[in-house]
């Protein structure tokens, strides 16, 4: 499956590192991924696909205390 995440993180140092070890220690591949510093933070959106459940990596970046929110969406499969 794929999905589409929505990050808001604290700009710190190493936060977008702890972010991409996570989904790599989680088994998700990342097939795309934005930054953007807003001035209040970094505005992370990033595809990821894997074959197990999203919340395995989900949970574990609620974990992070860089993360300030976390939004998810199932991205479908393009049918030709």
């Amino acid at each position: 499956m794929t999905y589409d995440l929505e990050l808001f993180l604290s700009d710190q140092p190493a936060a977008l590192e702890r972010v991409l070890q996570t989904t790599r220690y989680r088994g998700f591949k990342i097939s795309q991924l934005q930054m953007h510093n807003s001035g209040a933070g970094l505005q992370l959106s990033m595809q990821v696909s894997g074959p197990q459940p999203i919340n395995i990596l989900t949970t574990q970046l609620h974990k992070l205390y860089d993360l300030a929110s976390l939004n998810i969406e199932q991205t479908l499969p393009q049918t030709a």
